[in-house]
């Protein structure tokens, strides 16, 4: 069930290097780890099971907005063999197929199959597990606030040549 984040280090009882502060950017990736996990729990047991988190995410990054694997390397900050290497077990999966990409001999599009959609289908009940637990922590009305506020930033323009509060 939902509870509070784990500590940063499983392997040891050392207190993490760096107080917890409470700035946007580090709560956001808190908060995604511990999303994270608990679907890495709640996809324990199933045949979802197979595909390792970090292909999970790639999987869920290609369903939710198709790019080349080169474009998933550059958007996710990892090499592309890193990415290539992800895709390559999810092709084994039968999740995804690569398709070529017109004009580029290199590059490959990957793009979920029917048994990969068939399994993104099943993911969506277990998100809807994890979201009634967050009701049961936020109540509905907060948890749709948020989940508001969230689509109000994604969608917001961003303009990544300045920076805010910045003297010109």
């Amino acid at each position: 069930m939902w509870g509070p984040l784990p500590k940063l280090s499983s392997m040891s009882d050392k207190k993490p290097t760096q107080p917890h502060f409470a700035n946007i950017r580090g709560l956001v990736a808190d908060l995604n780890e511990h999303l994270d996990q608990r679907m890495v729990q709640l996809r324990k047991g199933t045949d979802l099971d197979a595909a390792r988190p970090a292909d999970a995410n790639l999987f869920m990054m290609i369903s939710r907005n198709p790019r080349t694997i080169s474009e998933l390397a550059r958007d996710k900050g990892v090499s592309r063999q890193a990415v290539h290497a992800s895709v390559s077990r999810l092709v084994e999966l039968g999740a995804i197929r690569l398709e070529p990409v017109p004009g580029n001999k290199r590059d490959k599009l990957p793009v979920p199959t029917e048994l990969g959609q068939q399994a993104r289908a099943r993911v969506g009940g277990l998100l809807r597990e994890l979201e009634a637990e967050l009701v049961g922590v936020l109540g509905k009305e907060d948890l749709e606030i948020f989940r508001s506020l969230l689509l109000r930033l994604l969608e917001a323009p961003r303009d990544t040549t300045s920076r805010a509060g910045k003297e010109e």
